[in-house]
């Protein structure tokens, strides 16, 4: 599952960040060692390599790395499932999901308020030009 919300991220977003920052999660990360040192699970190291993203694991107890992602997480959470919506299926879920991103892109970036998130996005990615030589 979290793989797959992966590519369909990257799709929606039209290309992958060179880094992405991860809270030590089971599906992410087997072992966690001193300071950043990990041990990353095989089948998300294998979804790393593919899409060239550089994973970084948060350090333990450590809020502060992770303080922006997790208040907009939050606030993704309220837009989205508040009130809480019901579907028939998983594929009306994901539509009506596309749907919402779409339109939350619009919405003023947290740190550049004078963009849009979607004006933030790239537009010319490494990601798009790696699938299209596949």
């Amino acid at each position: 599952m979290v793989l797959d919300a992966h590519s369909r991220a990257f799709d929606f977003f039209g290309g992958v960040p060179a880094r992405l920052i991860y809270d030590n999660l089971k599906t992410v990360v087997d072992a966690v060692y001193v300071g950043k040192e990990r041990q990353f699970n095989r089948r998300f190291l294998t979804l790393a390599n593919h899409y060239l993203f550089e994973p970084v694991a948060c350090t333990p107890a450590s809020g502060w790395e992770k303080g922006q992602v997790e208040n907009q997480v939050g606030n993704v959470r309220e837009w989205l499932f508040t009130p809480l919506a019901r579907f028939a299926s998983f594929a009306d879920l994901n539509g009506w999901l596309a749907t919402r991103c779409t339109e939350l892109a619009q919405r003023s970036h947290p740190t550049q308020s004078l963009r849009t998130i979607a004006a933030c996005l790239p537009t010319n990615s490494r990601y798009c030009a790696h699938h299209r030589a596949l």
